[in-house]
């Protein structure tokens, strides 16, 4: 367990020096001071998309199934929350699990749910204002993709380029690679995606007969970031999951320092300090620990971090972060202060 959050606290606070961009663009972390219900536009790491709902003046939750491949379209769940002297809420039901919202419209939570194997806990990020032109999406990004094809999961990151013009938003990616740098190694992917309604993006690639996914989108403080809702089972597909994009930007050692809490593709939580380039967890679950770890900024690329446990992530807009550890599960964190 120590190992498994060495690891994924190295990439935690590079991915949360990468986020931060995007989550706390211009207030540096904590609760939004909004007391309406806000409903976020939500992607689930086992592969659903979901319409969140959050009171933090009633302390309630519910939520909306939107999209699912494992038979929970349409599905509701609701419940109160528990605010939490870090500015974070507990939601009932999830007892392990926190919520963390951000002045400029981002939400790290977790929904129980049966994905096909019981019910466990599941991380969802989401987004309050969704963009609705192609042109808000165009840049280099990197990503990380999380995805299943049963009964194998499988994490990885590299790069994708959105492109858009007056008729049409057209994407390429690859693995392991920057491709803003130039030609990709290991060969790439590419497609179209088409706006639906509601900030909603259908996603297709060349050469498949289905869409691959729905994305979402959002600005912060001059970073795209991009959440995609995978639903692409054919061999050799994407997989069930998520991709996590944040427009390319280097690093600082501002935008990581202070306190974050992260959600693991294993259903465990915690909450860690980073200065400079260390890092120590000191919460796993809600138990005391005390674990350290180091990461290394703009490594491989612009934007990128590792962790000395082999951990690879990167921010996405101001307070988040994602990150492939180094036993290739993966985290979403939240800058909380």
């Amino acid at each position: 367990m120590n190992s498994l959050f060495t690891r994924t606290c190295g990439l935690l606070v590079a991915m949360a020096a990468a986020l931060s961009l995007l989550v706390v663009a211009s207030c540096g972390g904590g609760s939004s001071s909004s007391g309406n219900p806000t409903t976020y536009a939500s992607v689930a790491m086992a592969g659903e998309l979901i319409d969140y709902t959050l009171d933090p003046t009633a302390l309630t939750y519910s939520y909306t199934i939107v999209e699912s491949q494992f038979g929970l379209t349409g599905k509701t769940g609701s419940g109160t929350l528990t605010r939490n002297a870090d500015g974070t809420y507990t939601p009932s039901g999830v007892p392990n699990a926190r919520i963390a919202i951000l002045p400029n419209g981002l939400l790290l939570g977790a929904v129980r749910e049966n994905v096909g194997a019981g019910v466990v806990t599941i991380p969802i990020i989401g987004l309050a204002n969704p963009v609705t032109t192609g042109a808000a999406m165009n840049g280099a990004y990197n990503y990380l993709h999380r995805g299943c094809l049963q009964p194998v999961c499988a994490t990885d990151t590299g790069t994708f380029v959105i492109t858009a013009s007056a008729s049409s938003v057209t994407w390429t990616s690859c693995t392991a690679a920057n491709l803003a740098a130039g030609a990709c190694p290991a060969g790439d992917r590419s497609g179209t995606m088409t706006h639906l309604g509601g900030g909603r993006w259908r996603v297709n690639e060349n050469g498949a007969a289905l869409p691959v996914g729905t994305a979402i989108a959002f600005v912060s403080a001059g970073q795209n970031v991009l959440l995609i809702d995978l639903k692409d089972p054919r061999p050799g597909g994407l997989g069930i999951g998520m991709v996590v994009g944040a427009q390319q930007a280097t690093m600082t050692a501002a935008q990581t320092d202070g306190t974050w809490i992260a959600a693991t593709s294993l259903g465990h939580w915690a909450v860690f300090d980073t200065s400079g380039t260390n890092i120590t967890v000191t919460r796993v679950d809600g138990f005391p620990v005390n674990v350290p770890g180091t990461f290394t900024m703009n490594t491989p690329w612009t934007g990128m971090a590792t962790t000395n446990g082999g951990g690879v992530g990167f921010l996405a807009g101001s307070g988040v972060y994602v990150l492939e550890t180094g036993s290739g599960h993966a985290e979403l964190g939240i800058k909380i202060r």
